[in-house]
């Protein structure tokens, strides 16, 4: 028990303001420390800066599964698909020991995104996503102490918007910079609690096709600190896809890979070290049916 009192103390401080804001979903923002805010659009955008949505075509499938900090009891799973520049995404976080749930945190998210100026040479780009979050407590440990006989706790549910814009130049040069909850509601009875507000900027830079090299910013509401992310992307041949990243406050380092199925799709693993907790690993899979 005391095993268990000690890690949840730190989980409780490393995933403060957790809710609504893991910036690490998909094996791709895993690998790259999160440094996915501009750049070419991909599936990962179902999670992130919905501007890039509007590169989409046909019926595109992700799934992906993650143990927070390789704890067992912090399970996250994530689960999106989009049609042409629509995309709806769902992830949840949940905390179980011995099966039983203690607590869980949902999103459920409907974004679209907008060529808003294209010509031969440059283009802008803009998203919008809708969120809708819950979250629940368990039950009580009840007189037996294991929450057979318990009550429900509190659960309660919440919204917020998120915004994306990017413009690039030639496919090669990339700027962008998406805000979280830029509008939201308050979560929790009385007076609740305001949903975590952030701001990336990212710049991006493809030297050639082959290779991209980004770097972002990201500023969370009530923290001084900014974290400083950079992540490369380096496409070693059809099948094999190599990533890696790193970032400050806190420091971390990432790495990972991405395997082409041919027409059955891809399969990406990510992880990402911390400068307390273990380190995280990240599977995905995505497939486009066109």
């Amino acid at each position: 028990m005391k095993h268990y009192i000690i890690i949840l103390s730190f989980v409780s401080v490393c995933l403060s303001q957790v809710f609504s804001h893991y910036d690490y979903t998909g094996s791709k923002a895993t690998s790259m420390s999160g440094a996915i805010t501009s750049g070419p659009g991909s599936l990962d955008n179902i999670f992130h800066n919905p501007a890039q949505l509007s590169e989409l075509n046909g019926l595109n499938l992700v799934s992906g599964y993650s143990r927070i900090f390789n704890l067992n009891f912090l399970p996250y799973y994530n689960f999106g698909f989009s049609y042409d520049c629509y995309a709806i995404n769902f992830e949840k976080l949940s905390t179980k020991i011995n099966n039983v749930e203690l607590s869980s945190e949902s999103v459920l998210g409907v974004s679209k995104g907008w060529n808003i100026y294209q010509d031969r040479q440059s283009k802008i780009q803009a998203g919008l996503r809708f969120n809708l979050y819950q979250y629940d407590l368990g039950h009580s440990s009840g007189s037996e102490g294991d929450g057979s006989n318990g009550i429900a706790l509190e659960s309660d549910n919440g919204y917020g918007l998120d915004f994306g814009f990017q413009g690039s130049l030639n496919n090669r040069y990339y700027i962008a910079y998406y805000l979280q909850n830029i509008y939201s509601s308050n979560i929790g009875y009385g007076l609740g609690s305001q949903l975590p507000t952030s701001m990336s900027i990212g710049l991006s830079y493809r030297p050639y096709e082959d290779l991209l090299t980004s770097f972002d910013i990201n500023q969370l509401s009530g923290h001084t600190d900014q974290e400083i992310r950079i992540g490369i992307e380096y496409m070693l041949s059809n099948n094999w896809t190599l990533r890696t990243g790193i970032q400050n406050n806190p420091n971390r380092f990432s790495v990972g890979f991405e395997y082409n199925l041919f027409d059955l799709g891809n399969i990406s693993y990510g992880l990402i070290t911390h400068h307390i907790m273990p380190i995280t690993h990240q599977i995905t899979f995505t497939t486009s049916l066109k």
